[in-house]
């Protein structure tokens, strides 16, 4: 029997038992589906995470107070003064500003809105990542050396206040503080999938008026070069610690370390899950080999004709190994097929970019193939092996 015959002979079989074909595939359907489901959400995730953090940039970094540490933290951990001299005395440090951020309500001549008001220095401008000015300026050095009462705001936020008037040069209410409108921003988008947060942004110096406090938060900066960033990171820890008489007191992060961490640790959940989702796919095979060693019995006599009529041993092997992958591979194709629906609804509902996991797809099949194969040769084997005279005796 050539190869052409035993395809056709064992589709036959299959199509034969329509059902429980059906049935036996559900179980390869489902372990594929819940396989490249995982790997390709997971994938997704991945690059989404990559994408928000590289809007940040990839030579940016932030310094703050560590968390844990053992030394008595105060509002003077970190100043204005700090950021201005890093910037001076590192070779590494291109940009460097303080932040503060506090959350406010903002008064406008057309309503009253929620945003978050970020203090910084006038170089925010050449690191912001988030917005970009879109009509007017952003506060200039002199601004902020002089704490002038101005205020950048996101254009969401100035729409909501100002409605269809020009906002440049009209006032807004902080904290019982008239501010100037100097500059808009563009729109925001969302965050992590947390939703649009509207912004403001002011001079360091004017915030800490406005907001009566003087403490900084954190921080922020760019390195000269992206090989560079490590360096700079060690450089701004290495200067606050002496110049605030600290030991190991303040730490840096950056963007690019968080996105790599994050990575790491979804790329070991995806790969715990795709295991677990694996599993199924065993179960799947063994539903194969039981329903394949209930087709072995229920063809004795068959397989004892054809072995009168001269099939040999390899034939009725061949026949049933082909029988089982058939009934793999259809249903890695099913399986293949909701698998990819399921990622692409549930990245949908999350707002996570569509990604197919080719390679998860390869990797499927191969293993629907293998299931086949592995779950098949126990049944195969046992048909081959069957004497023909006690075949054809079998009732």
């Amino acid at each position: 029997m050539n190869l052409k015959e035993s395809i056709s002979v064992s589709i036959e079989g299959v199509w034969a038992n329509k059902m429980r074909s059906a049935l036996t595939m559900l179980g390869i359907i489902i372990g594929i589906a819940s396989v490249i489901a995982v790997v390709t959400i997971g994938k997704s995730g991945q690059q989404y995470i990559m994408k928000e953090m590289e809007r940040f940039g990839a030579q940016t970094f932030s310094v703050e107070t560590k968390w844990d540490s053992k030394e008595e933290k105060s509002d003077s951990d970190l100043t204005i003064e700090d950021a201005e001299n890093l910037r001076e005395i590192s070779p590494s440090i291109d940009q460097m500003v303080a932040i503060q951020t506090a959350s406010a309500s903002i008064v406008g001549p057309k309503g009253k809105e929620s945003a978050t008001v970020k203090g910084t220095g006038a170089e925010y401008s050449d690191m912001m990542t988030e917005a970009k000015i879109v009509s007017g300026r952003f506060y200039s050095p002199a601004d902020d050396k002089e704490m002038r009462s101005v205020i950048v705001l996101d254009k969401a936020l100035a729409e909501k206040l100002f409605n269809n008037q020009n906002p440049i040069g009209q006032r807004v209410q902080v904290n019982n503080h008239s501010l100037v409108v100097i500059g808009l921003t563009e729109k925001t988008s969302d965050s992590f999938g947390m939703g649009r947060i509207k912004w403001a942004y002011a001079p360091i110096r004017t915030f800490q008026q406005v907001f009566n406090d003087k403490k900084v938060s954190y921080l922020q900066g760019t390195a000269v070069e992206k090989e560079g960033l490590s360096q700079a990171m060690e450089q701004a820890v290495q200067y606050l610690n002496r110049k605030h008489k600290h030991v190991d007191h303040y730490e840096a992060s950056s963007p690019q370390q968080e996105a790599e961490s994050i990575n790491q640790i979804t790329g070991t959940l995806t790969l715990i899950f795709g295991v677990i989702a694996g599993i199924s796919l065993v179960v799947g095979g063994i539903g194969v080999m039981n329903i394949m060693l209930v087709s072995v019995t229920e063809r004795t006599r068959e397989i004892g004709i054809r072995k009168a009529l001269g099939a040999q041993r390899k034939d009725i092997l061949f026949q049933f190994l082909i029988e089982s992958l058939i009934v793999c591979l259809i249903g890695g194709a099913f399986g293949t097929l909701l698998g990819i629906g399921i990622a692409s609804l549930i990245s949908s509902l999350a707002k996570l970019p569509p990604l197919v996991s080719w390679d998860s797809v390869i990797i499927a099949f191969v293993f629907s193939s293998a299931i086949g194969i592995f779950f098949g040769m126990y049944p195969a084997n046992k048909a081959a092996r069957l004497d023909p005279i006690e075949a054809l005796r079998y009732e």
